[in-house]
């Protein structure tokens, strides 16, 4: 057996209880369906690399099936992680599959992302400069956990097909039929009873209990776009003390039925929207700091729909031992050095 194959997948999902623990963590796990991880997992070194006055230490875990899952940890070259704050930067989704947290790092594979999303700034780098450790990890289905697609087999054989013809290969290729093999694998995972989201769910907590292992203070999470929706799921399943999200906050009925068609399977699990917006979702125990950057030009979702999410968060948090602060900034889909800056403030304050 080839564990790239996730021939593995089926029979974890059947072994594993959901996760359970308070009553919110409780209830977003039985929607989504998350798998409790096992046991913290004990990382281990696959490279070390230091440019900029920044060591980046590439980790590598078994998360108990398919492919291990590889992060790396960014923190200032003369600082102990054991002592720093911790943030987990979780990568978008950019219908970009072959790559998965290297994009948040300053690394030549990245350069083409970053300058499309992000400014030409590597997110983790710039966030770790600032006096913390960043671990950005691969997620379900990205990079190192991402799906053997080498061998295509019926609508995936007729993509390739068609993307062959057309003189598509190499990296281009697989996230090419990488688009369409997520609605594959978001209905495998509904059978077995779990979901997409729920699966990168558990991957990502398994990522944040490493996180916890190697540092000392307290714990941010951040992200954009998909990465943002993977911040506020995570942080709904595990409590943490800052969540900053970019470019992804709206109300479910905005995005119903125009704007669907843009995102993922990441966020629009079925049956969640019925009981729980993303406002809801975000602000969860509001007991954490939350800060979300809205892209007023964004094309993934209405303007009217963010501000109706920012007036909803807004009360939600009133009264709350947690706060939120919602930023609108006149920018398309992406992170401005602007956001970046504001991420960074957030987040090392």
């Amino acid at each position: 057996m080839r564990p790239e194959t996730y021939e593995d997948w089926p029979a974890f999902v059947r072994s594993r209880p959901l996760v359970t623990g308070d009553a919110w963590t409780t209830r977003v796990a039985s929607l989504l369906g998350v798998p409790q991880p096992l046991a913290v997992p004990t990382p281990r070194v696959v490279d070390v690399s230091e440019a900029g006055g920044l060591r980046t230490t590439e980790l590598a875990w078994s998360v108990g099936f398919g492919p291990d899952l590889h992060a790396w940890l960014v923190h200032p070259t003369d600082a102990d992680p054991g002592e720093l704050p911790g943030v987990l930067a979780l990568h978008s989704h950019a219908g970009i599959k072959s790559i998965g947290a290297k994009r948040l790092l300053a690394v030549p594979e990245a350069a083409a992302y970053q300058a499309a999303f992000e400014d030409g700034i590597a997110f983790a780098n710039n966030v770790a400069a600032r006096g913390v450790a960043v671990l950005a990890p691969d997620a379900f289905s990205w990079g190192s956990r991402r799906f053997d697609l080498s061998e295509p087999s019926g609508q995936l054989a007729d993509l390739a097909g068609l993307l062959d013809g057309a003189g598509v290969s190499g990296v281009d290729l697989y996230d090419g039929l990488a688009k369409l093999h997520e609605h594959l694998v978001a209905k495998r995972a509904g059978a077995m009873g779990t979901s997409y989201a729920g699966m990168i769910a558990h991957d990502d907590l398994t990522s944040l209990a490493v996180l916890r292992s190697l540092v000392a203070g307290p714990i941010g999470v951040t992200g954009f776009s998909g990465g943002g929706g993977r911040a506020l799921t995570l942080s709904a399943l595990e409590p943490v003390d800052k969540v900053a999200i970019v470019a992804m906050m709206a109300t479910y009925e905005s995005l119903i039925p125009d704007y669907l068609d843009g995102h993922s399977w990441l966020l629009h699990t079925p049956g969640v929207g019925r009981v729980l917006g993303l406002p809801e979702l975000a602000a969860g125990r509001r007991t954490h700091a939350l800060q979300v950057a809205y892209c007023e030009q964004d094309t993934l979702f209405s303007l009217a729909g963010m501000e109706a999410a920012d007036e909803a968060l807004t009360r939600l948090f009133s009264g709350a031992t947690g706060s939120y602060r919602g930023i609108f900034v006149p920018t398309p889909h992406q992170v401005t050095r602007e956001i970046h800056d504001l991420v960074a403030d957030f987040l090392t304050a």
